[in-house]
């Protein structure tokens, strides 16, 4: 077995608070508590909530919220000593696969306007900039980047 087989993209529930909990503090200077966590795990059936698990232990994971048309990603995040391994990709491109196959058309998300390396990320995901939230962060203050993707009419595409 090669270490990528250890690998699967789960959904999510209130017993990995504890594994997401040290990633979140570890990847934004503004993270979200477990109020905030519990709150998206309870947005059924709307809530959409993956992680990437390797061995039983979130690695990963994206929190979103799908409405009519429009699938908006509110969190995505990879462990530190996981990053720059794929693992950001393919939570995404799963996203984009449950989206389409639900008949979404689109998707959405706000990113730091200094956060470059989530920027690239996205625009070679096929992202463009569309608005900027002025003063949208905190600690520090900070304007967001909302971001917008068209997704294909036809999943397998």
């Amino acid at each position: 077995m090669n270490e990528d087989d250890s690998l699967r993209i789960v959904p999510l529930s209130r017993e990995h608070l504890d594994q997401i909990l040290p990633i979140e503090r570890a990847s934004f200077s503004d993270p979200w508590t477990r109020g905030m966590f519990e709150s998206e795990l309870d947005q059924e059936p709307q809530g959409y909530v993956r992680g990437m698990l390797r061995r039983g232990t979130v690695i990963g994971y994206v929190f979103a919220v799908f409405i009519p048309d429009e699938a908006h990603i509110g969190n995505l995040a990879v462990a530190p000593w996981e990053r720059r391994s794929g693992i950001a990709q393919r939570l995404l491109d799963q996203l984009v696969r449950d989206a389409s196959n639900e008949e979404i058309k689109r998707v959405t998300l706000e990113v730091r306007a200094s956060n470059h390396g989530a920027r690239k990320f996205y625009y070679k995901n096929s992202f463009i900039d569309i608005a900027i939230r002025k003063n949208y962060y905190r600690s520090p203050v900070e304007d967001a980047i909302v971001m917008f993707r068209v997704l294909p009419e036809d999943p397998s595409a």
